[in-house]
């Protein structure tokens, strides 16, 4: 009876994780889909990029738990918040004067922006491999330290980000 129990328990227990793991072709699957997804929103200007990883003034990368910080597109409409995307803490809404994607034969996107706001002025150059939705974002303000995240790229419908209000 203890040998059918603890068989039983064990079962139990491994079962779920030989379920959860996915296969080499779910995975690429999944990444596709993630990749035309953020395509079709870096197409249609309305994308959100919430940073994983950034690099410290010191040079570390550091990973970043708080959704308060974003770089998004919205239409005509460029929004920045927190330190780790611009070179402020504000709420930052800019006009993009230069908004140049380019795909390489490979399915690689790279986005060049030129943003200015009232407090925000720069360039980020936006790179995003063919494999997936993660970018690597780098921001060079005309005043200021140069800003270096990484983040997926995700449609603004689907993305879980904080905004605050009264954007400057």
């Amino acid at each position: 009876m203890r040998k059918l129990l603890l068989i039983l328990v064990a079962a139990v227990l491994v079962v779920p994780a030989f379920a959860q793991k996915m296969t080499k072709e779910e995975k690429a699957a999944a990444a596709k889909l993630a990749y035309e997804a953020a395509l079709e929103s870096i197409n249609n200007k309305t994308w959100v990029i919430v940073p994983e990883y950034y690099t410290t003034q010191s040079g570390e990368f550091e990973s970043n738990s708080n959704n308060d910080n974003f770089l998004s597109f919205e239409g005509t409409d460029c929004f920045s918040q927190g330190i780790i995307c611009c070179d402020n803490s504000k709420t930052n809404i800019g006009e993009a004067t230069e908004y140049d994607v380019k795909i390489d034969k490979k399915g690689n996107v790279k986005i060049r922006m030129v943003v200015s706001g009232r407090f925000w002025r720069g360039t980020y150059t936006i790179s995003m491999k063919n494999n997936g939705n993660m970018a690597d974002v780098i921001f060079v303000p005309n005043n200021g330290n140069t800003r270096k995240f990484t983040g997926p790229i995700v449609p603004l419908a689907g993305a879980s980000f904080n905004k605050r209000s009264n954007p400057i």
